[in-house]
């Protein structure tokens, strides 16, 4: 197949990527003040959920063509981008990115031991069936305890009055939500569809290909509301979306795709590179927050140098 058609179709899903989180940032806020609970929360159940979607659908389509390790790369790659590029850029955009420091001192350490899972369940080569269950029961057990501390997400989006008018904002809000999650959906179909197929083209191995070309391209939809969120001062949203996306890729995502097929795991030298970039990332973030609960605009930049220098390592050695 031509080229230069599959390259059009691979940006065109880019930017239909882009378009479906804008429109799910916009529903997800309408909801959160509806309900008036936290921002964090919110934005952990319901658009950590959403935005992962494409991430769902890669890993299945995979797992079902036998090429979950495709799958593989494109969650530890998401991971890596969300902590380094997701809230770099958001936090460069508004000057900084402020969450509250419940949120900053206990739930991300959490998060960090529950994406540590599947990098240690993988490093003899193999994440079985028995990992993935595993992973997912991990993954419920820390989704009942966000449900359970929720109280102390205290900062709420302008809480929306009840009402008819309301409720047909409302309701609105939520036809919004699940378009956008179905666009997202139709959106990564074809972004799967023509990457593998310029991957053949470019004899770029399957993990690699997942890890830097379809995470960054799914990774869209976190970065976008990353930047809304950023912008309209809701630093909590943006964070809680990154790091609830990081918890739903590494045990709901990997336990489902293990469940259906096990990952085998033929590049260990690879993965175990992977593995620790996105540990150090995590680290090094874990460190900026734990002072004083937020990313200042420097801090923003050191972790995109990260990543870049992740590109650069990533590169090289495979031209080497």
């Amino acid at each position: 197949m031509n080229f230069f058609f599959l390259a059009m179709a691979f940006l065109a899903s880019l930017f239909f990527l882009a378009r479906s989180s804008s429109l799910l940032i916009r529903s997800v806020t309408g909801i959160a003040r509806l309900m008036g609970i936290s921002e964090y929360t919110v934005s952990f159940i319901f658009m950590s959920f959403a935005t992962s979607i494409s991430e769902l659908f890669v890993g299945i389509s995979s797992a079902v063509n036998g090429t979950n390790i495709l799958s593989l790369g494109n969650i530890l790659g998401a991971n890596l981008v969300n902590l380094t590029l997701v809230i770099g850029i958001s936090s460069l955009v508004r000057g900084g990115i402020e969450m509250e420091s419940k949120v900053s001192r206990g739930n991300f350490w959490l998060i960090f031991v529950l994406s540590l899972f599947p990098l240690l369940l993988g490093a003899d080569g193999v994440i079985s069936r028995a990992d993935g269950l595993i992973l997912l029961v991990s993954f419920f057990i820390y989704v009942w305890h966000v449900l359970g501390e929720k109280e102390y997400f205290s900062k709420i989006l302008n809480h929306r009055p009840q009402g008819l008018e309301t409720l047909g904002e409302t309701a609105r809000d939520l036809v919004w939500f699940f378009a956008a999650a179905v666009l997202l959906l139709l959106s990564s179909s074809a972004l799967v569809w023509s990457g593998v197929r310029i991957a053949d083209k470019i004899s770029f191995g399957l993990f690699s290909f997942g890890v830097i070309f379809i995470a960054l391209g799914t990774t869209l939809p976190e970065l976008a509301f990353g930047i809304r969120a950023a912008l309209s001062r809701n630093g909590s949203m943006a964070v809680g979306n990154s790091l609830g996306s990081v918890a739903f890729n590494s045990a709901f995502i990997v336990g489902i795709v293990s469940l259906i097929r096990p990952i085998y795991i033929s590049g260990l030298s690879q993965f175990l590179f992977v593995s620790l970039a996105f540990v150090g990332a995590f680290v090094l973030f874990n460190i900026f927050v734990f002072r004083r609960a937020n990313i200042s605009r420097r801090e923003g930049a050191i972790l995109i140098a990260v990543y870049l220098a992740f590109l650069a390592i990533e590169f090289w050695t495979k031209n080497g």
